[in-house]
């Protein structure tokens, strides 16, 4: 008969007289023995926790655990209230599923026991990849569901019906749908899924069953939170957690990735989640390439970004909301001058703050102004004409067209309706 996990952890921890713990690759409890001798602080916690704390995962950092293919005797740790142990990998056919952790507070594990934890090590990889391997297939399902779920599919429906029958979402609750995205600094692609995957399973620590349903990919994770009402106090509180997760993953795995979140509003129903997701991927959006909106928005709170973010996603479809400036984008020589006028247009019209933002003299900048519009044959006395001028800028930001050289960390690919990715926000309009 195959043993469990459980029973070759204990038979592991008696064959070499210490308790032991199964952790996986993240660093999260799966298993531990019976203990009958003294265990340290840091045991005690990551037992009561079912993770290691922050502070001994950056101390255990240094010594390359992802790397370890075998054995490794570890110091002790006096301001961690860490005694010395014994690492030993977890892993499956080159893939490390997840460590062994034994005390060894006097060193007195013998060169016979650590060959038994390694024997042992070995049974329980093939046991964790059969549980990755059976728990895959079920996951699959579930992304499938959630796939046609966060799409205009007609199976939407049925698919949110399926996700309520098996008690992933109650009936009763709306939902939210939040989008981390994640936006590199200097290359021009970004992997962080291991980070997302952490943060996700973290998070569903604490929220109960029927809390949230996610769906993860290498550059982004889409999330749906039951919500009881409009305002509902706990979305507030479990968005900010997530973040604060995520991040504090990003910076675990030493990702350089900078990050944006989008939330979406209400919809009374599961079945409306897809109309949810497209606002949250919206304002992901808007957070990435709209300075000023900070890193969480939510489309609730966007205002007059509504209307931008909406003209920008009918892609060729997008309206022609100021003709004179089509000619402009399209120059390169231009840039300085519609880096001013969105400058200008951002502050009110102000000249003064205008030219203090963009280190310019005033003269100059009147000079930028009265050429910008000569050429883009505009007026700029003209409340109708500066709405048009601004909105058209901020569309042009946000369909890629407007690039100023002061924007903030490179272009990184957005989810679409799918989960798949696009190079771009929204498709660049074709002309003006």
């Amino acid at each position: 008969m195959e043993l469990s996990m459980q029973q070759i952890l204990e038979s592991l921890a008696q064959r070499v007289a210490r308790p032991a713990v199964l952790e996986d690759r993240y660093m999260r409890l799966l298993a531990f023995s019976s203990h009958d001798r003294p265990i340290d602080d840091v045991r005690e916690d990551s037992i009561l926790r079912r993770h290691a704390s922050s502070e001994v995962r950056g101390w255990l950092k240094r010594f390359g655990l992802p790397n370890l293919r075998r054995p490794l005797r570890l110091p002790a740790n006096p301001e961690l209230h860490m005694l010395p142990r014994v690492c030993v990998p977890v892993v499956y056919r080159g893939k490390l599923l997840g460590h062994l952790w034994f005390v060894d507070a006097d060193g007195s594990m013998s060169d016979a026991d650590l060959d038994a934890c390694v024997q042992g090590a070995a049974e329980l990889g093939e046991w964790l990849h059969r549980e990755s391997v059976a728990s895959l297939f079920s996951s699959a399902r579930l992304a499938d569901t959630m796939h046609m779920l966060l799409s205009s599919s007609p199976m939407s429906a049925q698919a949110a019906g399926s996700l309520i029958d098996a008690g992933y979402m109650p009936e009763r609750d709306g939902v939210v749908a939040v989008v981390l995205q994640g936006v590199p600094r200097r290359s021009s692609a970004v992997d962080i899924e291991d980070a997302l995957a952490q943060a996700v399973a973290d998070f569903r620590r604490v929220v109960r069953r029927g809390q949230a349903l996610d769906l993860i990919s290498r550059d982004h994770a889409v999330l749906l939170l039951s919500c009881a009402g409009d305002h509902d106090i706990y979305v507030d509180e479990r968005v900010e957690g997530l973040v604060e997760l995520t991040r504090s993953a990003l910076g675990g795995a030493g990702s350089d990735a900078a990050l944006v979140v989008g939330v979406g509003s209400r919809r009374d129903a599961l079945e409306h989640a897809y109309a949810s997701f497209r606002e949250a991927r919206m304002s992901a959006d808007a957070a990435r390439l709209l300075p000023g909106l900070g890193d969480v928005v939510h489309w609730s709170r966007l205002g007059i970004h509504q209307i931008v973010v909406k003209l920008a996603s009918l892609g060729e479809e997008v309206p022609t909301v100021h003709p004179g400036l089509g000619h402009l984008l399209d120059d390169p020589d231009a840039l300085p001058l519609l880096e001013t006028l969105e400058t200008y247009l951002d502050v009110a019209g102000n000249a003064q703050l205008t030219a203090e933002r963009l280190n310019l003299h005033r003269t100059s900048l009147y000079y930028r102004l009265q050429r910008l519009e000569q050429l883009a044959h505009t007026n700029l006395k003209s409340g109708a004409e500066r709405l048009a001028l601004h909105l058209s800028l901020k569309v042009a930001r946000m369909t890629g067209q407007y690039a100023p050289r002061q924007a903030g960390p490179a272009d990184a690919a957005v989810p679409d309706a799918t989960g798949t990715d696009n190079v771009t926000p929204f498709p660049a309009v074709a002309s003006r």
